[in-house]
């Protein structure tokens, strides 16, 4: 069945993102390049109209021999060298002598892999807003289940995991601002001639550059050089640093699934097993993939920082650092969203396992709020150490109030009921319910912006 074109579309998954980088998708985006560079010069009067109209009949493996062309780039060593070779041959004389006017090979690879990276970006981008659309519904409907933050990896302060979805919520936002802040500069085609500086096109040179990379659909900057590889380093950091969250929410969910915490868990299903040997066994299977995704993402940002440095006017040491690298990012980036939406759908809480425990550290947990009702009476540091002595002192015997309730300890004035009160953990939970709520509702805000 034909979908129509105004039909919602599933976005790329990560097998699909993979394949916009294999030698002949890439060698399909070099042949829309040399088409697209010949209509533009035809349209600037630096060939002829009928010669770049004879290059786009041509330029598509419906014409060129995809296999052909393989054997002869093995033979060559010199991609773009074999493509322009069997372009010129398809389309003949006078026409074919205008293939890749003024161009060299480092302009339609670095473009070519930038046509796929936007693509592949853009499968991304949906991934990562349909994490952010269930993180707001979580958000949502979480605001009011009462946990414990933990700091230290010990017990803080009452808050509910509202709260902690608003945190997640917050830090994926300002991904998204990084990731639209750094478009222009990373989906910039690099289009210059042999270093950059237009010498085969002269005067026409920037408007060649210009109206090539819109017509390609990418920006374009003032000195496209070789040299500059910095736009493609940015977008990898940015990949490191999405993925440098996503372990740390995945690690956070990982540790809450533990026996001794058990506040969290992954739904997978009756027939997923957990262990071949432990039949008791119940192993996170996605959040641990996730884990993984990550850090093969983050291991790419150093080698990005390597690429970024050839010597002089540019080498080819820096491309073939660049190509394969590229080439893993952005399949490990969807894939990495796609474990996170999974991770995100098959969780399950727990809130009487969460009361549970917060109620291992009883009235100690809310120990702050009273300390706070103190500090006008008597101070906030003389408040502070009477409560820490208090705890010392009652050790295991949670029951805070009854240690501070005794003869003396207090000052006078002060009512029991206003104690015990303040000790109450599941009323001291800050703004983590009105966070909760309003981080859900910038999430949906921005979700609904064009």
């Amino acid at each position: 069945m034909t979908m129509p074109d105004d039909a919602p579309r599933a976005p790329l998954t990560s097998a699909e993102v993979r394949a916009l980088f294999t030698p002949r998708a890439l060698r399909g985006t070099w042949l829309e390049i040399e088409a697209a560079l010949a209509e533009t010069q035809a349209e600037l009067g630096l060939i002829p109209a009928e010669a770049a109209q004879a290059i786009r009949a041509v330029a598509s493996f419906d014409v060129i021999d995809a296999e052909a062309l393989a054997r002869d780039i093995a033979r060559t060593r010199a991609p773009i060298v074999s493509l322009v070779r069997a372009l010129a041959e398809a389309a003949g004389d006078p026409a074919g002598g205008y293939v890749h006017w003024g161009a060299t090979t480092q302009n339609v690879i670095q473009t070519g892999r930038t046509m796929a990276m936007k693509r592949a970006h853009g499968a991304f981008l949906a991934r990562f807003d349909r994490v952010l659309g269930q993180l707001a519904d979580m958000a949502e409907r979480e605001a009011r289940t009462l946990t414990v933050a933990r700091t230290n990896r010990r017990h803080a302060l009452p808050v509910t995991w509202g709260f902690k979805l608003a945190a997640w919520i917050e830090e994926w936002l300002r991904h998204r601002d990084r990731l639209s802040e750094a478009a222009p500069r990373v989906f910039c085609a690099q289009w210059g001639g042999a270093v950059g500086a237009m010498h085969a096109v002269g005067p026409q040179g920037a408007a060649l550059n210009a109206r090539l990379s819109a017509r390609l659909g990418l920006g374009h900057m003032r000195v496209p050089s070789r040299a500059a590889q910095d736009g493609t380093a940015e977008y990898v950091m940015l990949m490191g640093l999405f993925g440098a969250t996503c372990a740390k929410i995945a690690r956070d969910l990982f540790t809450l699934m533990a026996d001794e915490i058990d506040e969290v868990a992954e739904d997978v299903g009756d027939e997923v097993v957990g262990s071949s040997t432990m039949p008791h066994k119940v192993n996170s299977k996605i959040a641990v993939e996730a884990i993984a995704l990550a850090a093969r993402l983050r291991a790419q940002v150093t080698l990005a920082f390597d690429a970024m440095q050839p010597s002089h006017e540019g080498d080819a040491s820096s491309s073939l650092m660049v190509a394969p690298m590229i080439a893993e990012v952005c399949p490990l980036a969807v894939e990495l969203a796609e474990t996170m939406e999974e991770l995100f759908a098959a969780l399950r809480l727990d809130p009487d396992r969460m009361r549970r425990n917060l109620d291992l550290t009883g009235e100690y947990v809310a120990s702050e709020n009273l300390m706070m009702v103190l500090g006008p009476v008597i101070g906030r540091t003389r408040a502070h150490d009477i409560l820490h002595h208090a705890i010392a002192d009652a050790g295991d015997d949670r029951a805070l109030s009854d240690k501070l309730l005794s003869p003396g300890v207090l000052p006078a004035g002060v009512e029991p009921a206003q104690v015990r009160a303040a000790l109450d953990p599941a009323a001291y939970v800050g703004q983590s319910v009105e966070m909760a709520l309003e981080m859900a509702d910038v999430a949906r805000q921005v979700l609904r912006t064009p």
